[in-house]
């Protein structure tokens, strides 16, 4: 199989292959809140996912997402965004595995400043061929863009496969916290806050 590529922007018509490629990135994080609302409004998640990534403005948008497709078809993506100066991280403020809100590690575990790599996901067929590794490489090229000096990007610790691959992109482990459990996440332990700086 021939595993040439290109890379676009997304469009607004994208949103839903977005969703699809969110959730398998953030390994169940993003589908809790979807989950939740969908059961208010009685539709599926993805579906609130994809009106999520239909918005124009806002962090998670197709706005901020590229598309890496193979004959026509998309096989990948990257959302990927600066994040904002703010204070320092005090560990003190480090969320517990008991607490109620299940995205307080994430929220922890912002890099402010950084360029934020928040998910960055391939369809099964199409893993294991450098693909996740240009990606990788899109990201640095957007942060040279922005002007940022530092890349970021939260992964489970667990997540054995993606941890090494950020490893051996040159990332290192700034800062971790407590997974707070929940039946969508597959992963217990912590969540790791990797960074890198810009090329």
């Amino acid at each position: 199989m021939s595993h040439e590529y290109t890379i676009r922007a997304a469009t607004q018509d994208d949103a839903r292959e977005i969703a699809k490629l969110i959730a398998i990135s953030s390994d169940g994080v993003a589908e809790i809140e979807w989950h939740e609302e969908a059961n208010k409004e009685h539709c599926d998640p993805l579906d609130i996912g994809e009106r999520t990534y239909r918005n124009h403005q806002g962090d998670y948008s197709f706005n901020n997402t590229a598309m890496l497709e193979i004959n026509g078809e998309v096989a990948g993506m990257l959302l990927a965004f600066g994040m904002p100066e703010a204070e320092p991280r005090n560990p003190e403020n480090r969320p517990a595995a008991d607490d109620e809100n299940v995205f307080a590690p994430y929220i922890y575990l912002e890099e402010p400043n950084s360029w934020y790599i928040c998910g960055v996901a391939l369809h099964p067929q199409h893993r294991g061929h450098g693909l996740g590794t240009r990606l990788m490489a899109l990201a640095n090229d957007q942060a040279k863009e922005g002007r940022f000096k530092t890349l970021s990007l939260v992964v489970f610790e667990q997540n054995k496969g993606a941890a090494s691959l950020y490893n051996k992109l040159g990332y290192t482990v700034l800062d971790q916290s407590p997974i707070v459990p929940h039946p969508l996440i597959p992963y217990e332990g912590n969540a790791l806050l990797m960074t890198r700086s810009v090329d």
